[in-house]
Formats: C-alpha cells, sequence, structure tokens
C-alpha cells in the first residue's frame, strides 16, 4: 500500500510543478488562468478563486491549466488571452513547465548531497561464488587501492579497468592496516552498460559496498549542479542513441515500469525515492522539449515557425498538425504499456528461474560486478 501511496505521490508532483511553471509565468505575464486542476475525472474538491478555480480530481495522476484563449477559435479578443500574447510570451509560458522540473530536480539533488549520497565504494562488499576473486583470496572488507599499477578511488575507475583486462589483474588491497598484493585470474561475462545495451566484459566477481557520502550546504549546490549536468547528458544521450536504434526502444518505461522502480525505491528508503523523483523531473522536462506536437516542444517550435514567418499558421493546418501528435502520444502510450506488461513478466518468470542478486542504480555505476 505504502508504495501506491508514494507512486501517486511522486507523480503528482512532478506534474503539479511542471504546471504550476506554467501557471506563474502565464499570471506574471498578464494571461488569465481559468483553471488549475490536479488529476483528471470528476471533481472532488473545487475552490473558486478571484480569477482561477482550483480543483482536485478523481484520478491524480495527472493535471492541467486552462488558459483563456488557449485555442485560436476561442479568441474573444481580450488582452489577457493567451494567443493574444506576441509568440515570445507564449514561448515564455510554455517553456516554463519544463523549466521549473528541472528547477525541482536540481533543489532535489541539493537535498540528497546534504542527507547522503549513496555511492559504489572501491571496499568488497561480497565475494561472489563461481568467479575467480574467491579462489585468489579476495576477501570481503578488502579495500581495493590498484589495479594494475593504477590507482583506484571508487567502483567507478575499478571497474572501467577490470573490464578491459584480458586474463587476469593485478591487485594492491587493504587489508586489516597491511597492504597485500594479489594477481587474480579474470572471467568473461555479460553486463549492461548505462543505457541497457549488453556487452561482453572481463569480471572477478566482486560486489561493492556502499558509501554514503554527505556534503555541506555549499558543496552539495556544486555537487547538485554536477549530478544535474551528468543526468541531463545522459538523458539526451539515450534518446539520440534510441532514435538511432543503438539502443532498444523496450527499456522505455511507461507507467507500470515507474510503479515497480518506484516499488523498489521504497523499499530502499527515503534517498531513493527523492533520487527517483530527481531524475524523473530530468526525463519529464526533455521528453517534453522534444518537438512533438502536444508537447511543450511542439508548440515552442509552432511559435518560433510563426515568429520566423511573421504569422501564424492557418487555424486547419495547426489542426491537422495537433491531430497527428495525439495520435503519435497515443500510439507511444499503448507502445510503453505493452513494455511495461513485457517486463514485469519476465520479472516474474525471472525471479521463479533465477537467485541473482539485484542491486540500487547508483551514480557512476557501471555495473556491480566484475
Amino acid at each position: 500500500m505504502l508504495d501506491i501511496v508514494v507512486f501517486v505521490i511522486v507523480l503528482s508532483v512532478l506534474i503539479v510543478i511542471h504546471e504550476f511553471g506554467h501557471f506563474l509565468v502565464a499570471r506574471k505575464s498578464g494571461v488569465r488562468v481559468e483553471k488549475f486542476a490536479i488529476g483528471f475525472g470528476k471533481e472532488l474538491l473545487k475552490i473558486k478563486g478571484k480569477e482561477t478555480d482550483f480543483s482536485i480530481c478523481l484520478f491524480p495522476l495527472g493535471g492541467y491549466v486552462k488558459l483563456a484563449g488557449e485555442n485560436r477559435a476561442e479568441l474573444k479578443g481580450a488582452d489577457n488571452e493567451f494567443f493574444s500574447q506576441p509568440a515570445s510570451t507564449r514561448i515564455k509560458i510554455v517553456f516554463a513547465g519544463p523549466l521549473f522540473n528541472y528547477i525541482l530536480a536540481f533543489m532535489l539533488f541539493w537535498l540528497i548531497a546534504m542527507l547522503g549520497f549513496p555511492y559504489h565504494d572501491n571496499v568488497v562488499g561480497k565475494v561472489l561464488d563461481g568467479y575467480p576473486a574467491k579462489e585468489a583470496g579476495v576477501k570481503e572488507n578488502d579495500r581495493i587501492v590498484e589495479v594494475n599499477g593504477k590507482k583506484v578511488a571508487d567502483w567507478y575507475d575499478l571497474t572501467s579497468i577490470v573490464y578491459k583486462s584480458r586474463e587476469k589483474v593485478n591487485l594492491k588491497i587493504e587489508r586489516d592496516g597491511k597492504t597485500l598484493a594479489l594477481e587474480v585470474p579474470v572471467k568473461k561475462s555479460e553486463t549492461g552498460d548505462e543505457f541497457g545495451r549488453k556487452k561482453q566484459v572481463s569480471m572477478m566477481g566482486i560486489a561493492s559496498k556502499i558509501r554514503v557520502v554527505k556534503y555541506n550546504f555549499f558543496e552539495a549546490f556544486v555537487k547538485a549542479g554536477n549530478f544535474l549536468f551528468e543526468f541531463t547528458v545522459l538523458t539526451v544521450k539515450g534518446i539520440a542513441l534510441m532514435v538511432a536504434g543503438t539502443v532498444p526502444a523496450r527499456d522505455i518505461a511507461g507507467p507500470l515500469g515507474i510503479y515497480q522502480i518506484t516499488s523498489d525505491a521504497v523499499k530502499i528508503g527515503v534517498v531513493a525515492v527523492l533520487y527517483l523523483m530527481a531524475v524523473l523531473n530530468i526525463n519529464l522536462a526533455i521528453i517534453n522539449l522534444l518537438p512533438i506536437p502536444v508537447l511543450d516542444g511542439g508548440h515552442i517550435f509552432l511559435f518560433l515557425l510563426e515568429k520566423l514567418r511573421k504569422k501564424p499558421l492557418s487555424e486547419k493546418t495547426e489542426n491537422r498538425i495537433t491531430r497527428v501528435g495525439l495520435t503519435v502520444i497515443s500510439l507511444l502510450f499503448v507502445f510503453l504499456m505493452y513494455n511495461d506488461l513485457s517486463r514485469i513478466v519476465d520479472r516474474v518468470i525471472h525471479k521463479k528461474t533465477s537467485n541473482a542478486e539485484q542491486h540500487a542504480p547508483l551514480p557512476n555505476n557501471t555495473g556491480n560486478r566484475k
């Protein structure tokens, strides 16, 4: 039950902050906001404001703001209507939604960095059966400080060297205050990168320990900026690879997939849920800015086109573009639901046939085993 509540809260916060961006900038720009709704369907609660009606609806997974004159057919010629504004003002109003998601992602990363950000450390958390590390003498709690003569500070440094090794690796480890040298054979195994692409890499057979690092107020601010930049690059790269066909579209999560991820995060703790919220905000912001009709990016594209042409597209053309956009979004939703259901079935089958360990994804995580 808790995971369902958290799932609803996570999605509601994402959507409300997005719509609040539109709402706030519209009001600041002199555009009347007729309605601000949280959710869809039957209204459970309605508060009538001076200019805006606020409501909470039956299905909380969504929300919207209705601007005066947001459709050209509804225009009455009033100064406070959306389409009475110049294209530049309309672009600001539309862009504000993704921008607010981005700001929230930054604030969440800032908070997480102060609470304590989890990393995969270069300390052995577990030595796995069936891999060479156990026979070579690697033990739990060993700190690996050097691999093949190169110093390593964390798990990312460690895996980047081991994965590329051919037959063996030379380790320098710290154990009980002593420094030891071990030669460990490697074993070829399949793993996935940050985009889910399968690749053959060399592994020793160890899992990392998780280290929680807390930052002060100012350090956390800088760290949040770094996290935001890294995840932005990762998201944009992932979308580009998907469009190019390098990354399978099957890896995209829909509503059911997000629920499953949220459920896993709830089991880990508050920081994992906040981390998930931050990543989802980045994803929502970037995806919304894609130049697809109906999405914010599609509207911005049309308004930019209007500025270049010095006149808007005809109402008939805009309606056709909108219908195409709605069709694309509807097909995408069906595809995502199919993906989610396929993954759930695979997960159930996998649980019955395998006892493989699962690890929570953490920053700079290129795999939990090597």
